[in-house]
């Protein structure tokens, strides 16, 4: 199979020279006589780390039952990140995605799908607090949050949501509050609740606004839009989805489609959320032809779920064509050249994939962990344009979710909003140029709660270099891995008394950062616990000291994150860190970067 942009890696400009890349900044302006480029943000849904057959975004772990040959090419021709990190479910993840802020975050507030109490761990030592920034339980973004969508439309862009959005109450609240000029079936939903339209309208948990395009296949249809893309399938099995009911992940293709021929006279922002491959995964989601294929192939290493494999491909399909309509459409802002040379797509999952349907390539855990298998993700940022996306790179930064708000803005030349906490950095810079780097030494996960799993309990994470730290509320407890050397988090690293300084200093970097999003705990659900503490602990929102003390938390109050052993903070310190030391001293900070 032959794509438009497999070839275009031969024929890109080269204008290196207009390029200003300072450490983790903006690129500047693409010598090409615009301004702002178009950004395309495809988000799959569940797809895991190992989901992919390309091997650059998951450093050699590619799938070879799941055949994902655009995806691969994007890959190839663009900058692959081997360890770009989502929330370990959905809602988190979009939410901080919009907010550009941390679940603690007050324009944020939304750490997993639902309560941090499932009904399943009615019996569990602690009880989550309520999740929501509206304080109302939910995990819907607060109203008073300034999404990245209305930065972007304040900057002179269009904005379009098409396919999943899970974080509003309603449709009209993707308009009307978080900053989308239109919208695609996007609702409250987390599920498309079936992949095909019936009776050419696609189900409730899927917003009439996708509708218009949910009439059956043509002969028209299949002959433009599947056969071009299509990767081996038998010709006579896409024929025969002539006359029966349209596939959701194409009837959203067709919406972003017709989003972009209709607004690409500006400057056009398109949030392409697609509903694939979110359960349910039984054999009458998968469009026909594709599931015909992959019941003849024969299993992978990991995967043999034909369903899920088609709606896979399916994916795959849908970036080819949005790809290939970059690539062959003229930029009206810019006669004479294509869409691509101006736009810059992102390619991204929500969350690690759930198993056993899907592969995390050989991490730890799966989606609703906080273990590497439930929020590494594949990402990838291509463009037809050098000057935006330094193409045929690997690239090892961590990337979180709160990163694409100051990215997308950076890339738009949008003001960002002024009083919102913004917990991200501007990737432009090392999408443009790939000798630059980001001068950041942290990244962090809470989850105060339990999660619909089952497996996760209440956990605060940090990973820095190398090295990865999670803390367990239940029972004061610390896990350090090594990801370079043990990726699949097999070797607790935390009693080795040659790896106390690591965990103290990254046990420093995780107290100061609950300190400064003021992050809610976890609390005692019944009966009193007792924590003998010597050093610092972190609770309601204050540091205290304490010397081997016994101490007792009641019902109804935090359970603190202990970091037992430390006494002085490493530099530099926040203010409340140096308060609550007092004249302990400090003690200067070692880095464990690359170490």
């Amino acid at each position: 199979m032959t794509f438009a942009f497999s070839l275009q890696s031969l024929c890109r400009a080269t204008l290196k020279g207009a390029l200003c890349v300072g450490l983790g900044g903006a690129a500047s302006l693409p010598a090409l006589g615009q301004d702002q480029p178009n950004i395309v943000f495809i988000m799959a849904d569940d797809l895991g780390w190992g989901d992919l057959s390309t091997g650059l975004t998951n450093q050699g772990n590619g799938n070879d039952f799941h055949q994902t040959p655009a995806i691969a090419q994007l890959a190839e021709q663009g900058v692959a990140f081997t360890n770009a990190y989502a929330s370990p479910t959905c809602a988190a993840t979009r939410a901080a995605i919009l907010s550009g802020a941390y679940a603690p975050r007050d324009t944020n507030g939304v750490y997993q799908v639902a309560s941090l109490n499932p009904a399943r761990q009615g019996d569990s030592l602690l009880v989550g607090p309520d999740q929501g920034g509206d304080g109302d339980g939910s995990d819907k973004l607060p109203e008073v949050t300034v999404t990245h969508a209305q930065t972007l439309q304040a900057a002179g862009y269009t904005t379009a949501n098409v396919g999943k959005f899970h974080v509003a109450s309603n449709a009209n609240q993707i308009i009307n509050q978080h900053g989308f000029d239109e919208n695609f079936g996007g609702a409250e939903s987390g599920s498309p609740g079936s992949y095909h339209a019936a009776n050419e309208r696609f189900g409730t948990s899927v917003d009439a606004t996708l509708d218009p395009f949910a009439g059956n296949y043509t002969q028209d249809y299949v002959d433009q839009f599947i056969k071009p893309y299509a990767n081996g399938t038998d010709t006579a099995a896409i024929d025969a989805l002539v006359g029966t009911a349209k596939h959701v992940t194409d009837a959203t293709t067709d919406a972003a489609v017709n989003f972009i021929n209709r607004n690409a006279n500006e400057p056009f922002f398109l949030q392409y959320s697609t509903f694939a491959v979110h359960t349910p995964i039984d054999e009458g989601q998968a469009r026909a032809d594709l599931l015909d294929k992959y019941e003849g192939l024969p299993p992978g290493t990991e995967n043999d779920n034909a369903s899920f494999g088609a709606l896979t491909e399916g994916l795959d399909q849908s970036v080819a064509r949005l790809i290939d309509y970059l690539q062959t459409t003229e930029d009206p802002r810019n006669p004479g050249q294509t869409l691509d040379q101006n736009t810059v797509v992102v390619f991204y999952s929500d969350n690690g994939g759930q198993l056993p349907q899907s592969s995390n390539g050989g991490l730890s855990g799966q989606k609703g962990d906080l273990g590497e298998g439930g929020i590494r993700v594949p990402l990838i940022a291509w463009s037809g344009n050098d000057a935006l996306v330094d193409g045929g790179t690997v690239n090892d930064t961590a990337v979180v979710p709160t990163d694409f708000y100051t990215t997308f803005a950076g890339l738009a030349d949008a003001p960002l909003p002024t009083g919102q906490a913004l917990d991200g950095e501007n990737l432009s810079g090392i999408l443009a140029d790939r000798s630059a780097v980001l001068e950041r030494e942290n990244i962090f996960f809470h989850l105060p709660g339990y999660t619909n799993s089952g497996r996760q309990t209440p956990q605060s994470a940090t990973r820095s270099g190398d090295y990865k730290l999670l803390y367990n509320y239940e029972d004061q407890t610390f896990e350090l891995y090594n990801l370079t050397q043990d990726i699949a988090e097999t070797v607790n690293l935390a009693e080795d008394e040659a790896y106390a300084e690591v965990l103290a200093d990254l046990g420093v970097d995780l107290i100061e950062w609950l300190v400064e999003v003021d992050a809610p705990l976890a609390t005692v659900r019944e009966a009193s616990i007792e924590i003998l503490i010597d050093g610092l602990a972190y609770a309601d929102g204050e540091i205290t000291v304490y010397k081997n003390q016994q101490v007792t938390i009641l019902a109804g109050q935090e359970v603190p994150f202990v970091l037992n052993g430390v006494f002085a903070v490493p530099e530099p310190a926040t203010a409340a860190l140096i308060a609550a030391v007092g004249g302990l001293g400090l003690m200067r900070r070692r880095r464990w970067a690359n170490r």
